[in-house]
């Protein structure tokens, strides 16, 4: 028979170990912007954490574990709102108008907070994320073909999911120039920039 676990300050311990989980998401986001990929060790994480290595190991197998759960978690946020703003646009908005609301909120997150950025671009290089962005990339790929379906049901799909494809695959190679400062546009300037290549290839696909 298994060990009663009693609520601690009437506290469960499944909501302890979320909390400690969560505490230990924070300070690897910390540690990823301070130091990069680097710095970011299993040790600095509980440092940071003021927890120790057994609850470190009581959510992650390892860092590379880690890093995987704050790329999710992020790349989670941002697809929280990047949704919730698309579906805030009034039905008779443009194109461009779509596309801009859409990509203010990802692109804003990293101005609001360095430590994403730093984190999106630590983890754009690393070989261990690459599906994970992938998957990222063609989740927003698919807001955006539905979009542009509804807009019009006469292109072929295939054709709208590769260009949506293109567009976002583009736009994180961008994204990630402008980030290490290869890319000398205002914030401003980037979205309508985005949301402008975005109206010109929907318009290609919708228009006979």
């Amino acid at each position: 028979m298994p060990p009663v676990v009693r609520p601690f300050r009437g506290v469960s311990a499944e909501d302890r170990r979320a909390t400690r989980r969560g505490q230990l998401l924070e300070a690897a986001l910390d540690v990823l912007g301070d130091h990069g990929r680097d710095g970011f060790t299993m040790t600095a994480v509980c440092r940071r954490a003021k927890l120790t290595e057994r609850y470190f190991y009581e959510s992650f197998a390892n860092r590379d574990e880690l890093l995987i759960a704050l790329f999710d978690e992020l790349a989670g946020r941002v697809s929280e709102q990047v949704l919730r703003a698309a579906a805030e646009v009034p039905a008779d908005a443009g194109v461009a108008t779509r596309y801009a609301a859409a990509l203010r909120p990802m692109i804003g997150a990293m101005v609001a907070d360095p430590r994403q950025a730093r984190a999106y671009v630590e983890c754009f290089t690393s070989d261990l994320l690459r599906e994970h962005r992938a998957q990222v990339v063609r989740t927003f790929a698919a807001v955006i073909t539905e979009q542009v379906l509804a807009l019009s049901g006469t292109p072929a799909r295939a054709r709208v999911e590769a260009t949506a494809l293109l567009l976002i695959g583009g736009i994180h190679e961008v994204l990630h120039g402008w980030l290490t400062g290869a890319v000398e546009l205002t914030e401003e300037e980037l979205v309508a920039e985005f949301a402008g290549i975005g109206a010109n290839l929907t318009e290609r696909l919708i228009l006979p």
